[in-house]
């Protein structure tokens, strides 16, 4: 149970300040361990009230900075003080950790906003983790390879829109499914683009010119979809359209701009960034109707799931060491392996005695394959 005395700023409270008046930003969340005192600033992502099964109401934040985010419970005065605390902003917290249900939570003792002298910007969004110039280089030589004329200029209308670029290396990939941090566009579309070089090479009669030119500009439209100061979420735009419908909007832009482009190739460019989710119920405005838009779908899902998952086994923290909290997207556990000290000893074939002659026999097995025939 928290204090009956519970302070905010916003009521009039002082908070602790160091640094030159500038708020303590630390701990990460990825730094928080279950059952510590916390005192730290953060973005408040969202914020819901809510009523508890015995009918009180309590306020429920999702707390963010650049390592991750955490969720955080204010239940005295809960109501009073959703109406102080920005939507979109950063907040000074003191609270404790704790476990509850495989999650780690913050009950939050004191809360209160903070002004922009008070906090550095750079504390709370993520950024790739990769080098993301060497990244648009080794997307640029990938580019230099496409032979077909057409789609090599469209490239290079691309690749030379400068203010585009800037964006496009800068920009996340999502809000928080994957690649959710800055210079996550990048990543995510050189790893797509390089999977689906190398599908071609086992698949030859795929078009590649075409698949990777679709693999660089599938998720283009994702640079107007998001907008990125304190935290990650989506522009107008992003909700109403949607990024696919603005990465065909960037396409015909660029078309426009080029003369004699053929009319199918410019379709089935925008076939691909059209349906590369797959499904309806998964925002595909239209379904794969080619080879290279199920192969650019497929690649595209790979490599989201993968930095999904990587994230997952990095960050969760359940219970067992063993498996990661349950992961409500994807309706399941993750196995992480056995600790060291209870792997099973890995299996030795043991070599027949010197003395003992060793027979084989064939005629048995040969005559169960008979009896197994038609």
């Amino acid at each position: 149970m928290l204090p009956e005395r519970i302070l905010y700023k916003c009521l009039l409270v002082d908070v602790d300040f160091s640094r030159g008046g500038h708020a303590v930003a630390k701990p990460y969340v990825h730094d928080i361990q279950p059952n510590q005192d916390v005192a730290g600033s953060f973005v408040v992502a969202d914020k819901q009230l809510r009523t508890a099964r015995n009918g009180t109401i309590f306020l429920t934040l999702k707390l963010v900075d650049k390592t991750g985010e955490i969720t955080g419970r204010v239940w005295e005065r809960a109501q009073e003080t959703a109406e102080c605390i920005p939507q979109k902003g950063v907040v000074f917290v003191r609270g404790r950790s704790e476990m509850f249900r495989d999650e780690l939570q913050l009950q939050i003792q004191e809360i209160s906003p903070l002004a922009k002298q008070d906090y550095d910007p750079s504390d709370f969004l993520p950024v790739c983790p990769l080098d993301t110039r060497a990244l648009f280089e080794t997307l640029t030589r990938m580019v230099s390879g496409v032979k077909r004329r057409p789609l090599h200029r469209l490239m290079k209308h691309v690749l030379d829109d400068a203010a585009l670029m800037d964006r496009f290396k800068i920009a996340p990939a999502a809000k928080s499914m994957h690649h959710a941090y800055l210079g996550g566009l990048l990543e995510h579309t050189l790893s797509v683009a390089t999977l689906v070089a190398e599908i071609c090479r086992l698949y030859p009669d795929l078009d590649r010119d075409l698949l990777v030119v679709g693999a660089v500009l599938h998720d283009i439209g994702k640079i107007d979809e998001f907008v990125y100061d304190l935290c990650i979420d989506y522009s107008h735009a992003g909700r109403l359209l949607g990024h696919m419908v603005l990465g065909v909007e960037i396409l015909e832009e660029k078309l426009r701009q080029m003369r004699d482009f053929p009319p199918e190739q410019a379709m089935l460019l925008k076939h691909l960034i059209l349906s590369h989710h797959g499904e309806a119920e998964f925002g595909a405005v239209k379904l794969p109707m080619t080879r290279e838009a199920f192969v650019l779908h497929f690649a595209d899902d790979l490599d989201a799931k993968m930095n999904s998952l990587n994230r997952i086994l990095a960050e969760s923290r359940g219970s067992d060491e063993a498996w990661t909290a349950f992961q409500s997207m994807y309706d399941r556990f993750f196995f992480r392996g056995l600790p060291p000290s209870t792997e099973e000893p890995p299996f030795v074939e043991m070599e027949p005695p010197a003395d003992r002659a060793v027979q084989l026999s064939i005629w048995a097995s040969e005559g169960k394959r008979k009896k197994a025939g038609p």
